[in-house]
């Protein structure tokens, strides 16, 4: 098997915006609350994840983030037991990304929120039942 790299969140961050892939795993219906914010991502379960590999390109470097630890850990691994050798996972997951100050945006009922005002409507809501930013409270 090929080594996987933990990550802390500031050097996951440098990775990708070097050029790595990054693959944002969101749990098994394809949601998350809170997703990783300016870096291009590819957002898919681990199912999807699995599916994809006969197409991915082994000799590029990837970086998997989740909700926590494990479900990066998790995709790394599928990736390294398959041949990939450069990948990597983020240590604490989004929790950690976000604690570090890096950018994350919000969805509210299913992909909506960005985390700002500019989505709001003049009542404080997003239209998808609430509004993570905050507006109309």
């Amino acid at each position: 098997m090929n080594e996987m790299m933990k990550l802390l969140p500031e050097a996951a961050w440098n990775h990708v915006v070097n050029g790595a892939v990054f693959l944002d795993i969101t749990d098994d219906e394809g949601f998350s609350v809170l997703a990783y914010d300016q870096v291009n991502s590819i957002e898919l379960t681990l199912l999807e994840l699995l599916d994809k590999l006969p197409e991915m390109d082994k000799t590029l470097m990837y970086v998997a983030g989740g909700y926590d630890e494990a479900t990066g850990f998790k995709a790394a691994n599928l990736l390294a037991v398959n041949g990939f050798e450069k990948v990597g996972y983020i240590a604490d997951g989004i929790r950690g990304w976000f604690q570090e100050g890096l950018p994350v945006r919000y969805h509210v009922s299913g992909s909506c929120g960005m985390g700002n005002e500019d989505h709001c409507n003049d009542d404080g809501s997003d239209g998808c039942g609430s509004c993570s930013c905050g507006c109309g409270e």
